[in-house]
């Protein structure tokens, strides 16, 4: 096989783990969270959580059910890698929602944040897994969840469907 053809097949094995943890996040799939990693992998999120992967899923598993519901967008990755060594170093972007519960007073928050994730992937028995993820938080935004507005009127007094 072509080096031009392995580095094509171990970027998109590397970009599907990513978009694996997303999907994985939003539908509380935390088998599939876990087959993004190495055993021996380390996560910090933040200045909030850092662990093993067991340690992680059981604060993600606590952490996201306490919210009405996630969405993880991720931008393509860059990827710098090292196919002789097995690894890569990773940087992905993403725009994350998450719906918190209503308060006392009946508002529910909705926390969208500008995230970058920082991961490490090596090679191990010809697969591609994360070995250490750390995230920084770029920017947040919380705003009441409120109803979504009506379409708006178009030309004519028609609204658009």
């Amino acid at each position: 096989m072509s080096r031009e053809i392995e580095t094509l097949l171990a970027e998109r094995e590397i970009t599907r783990i990513i978009l694996q943890y997303a999907r994985g996040i939003d539908q509380l799939d935390f088998d599939l969270v876990r087959d993004c990693f190495h055993a021996d992998a380390r996560v910090a999120y933040g200045t909030v959580f850092e662990g093993s992967v067991d340690e992680t899923i059981s604060w993600l598993d606590d952490a996201l059910r306490r919210l009405q519901g996630t969405l993880h967008t991720f931008t393509p990755p860059w990827i710098d890698l090292d196919l002789d060594a097995g690894r890569a170093e990773c940087e992905t972007r993403s725009i994350n929602s998450a719906l918190f519960p209503a308060d006392e007073s009946g508002t529910a928050i909705q926390n969208v944040t500008g995230t970058y994730y920082y991961d490490r992937f090596e090679r191990r028995d010809g697969r591609w897994r994360i070995v250490k993820r750390r995230n920084a938080g770029a920017w947040q935004l919380n705003v009441p969840d409120l109803p979504a507005p009506p379409p708006p009127i178009v030309e004519g007094g028609d609204r658009v469907r």
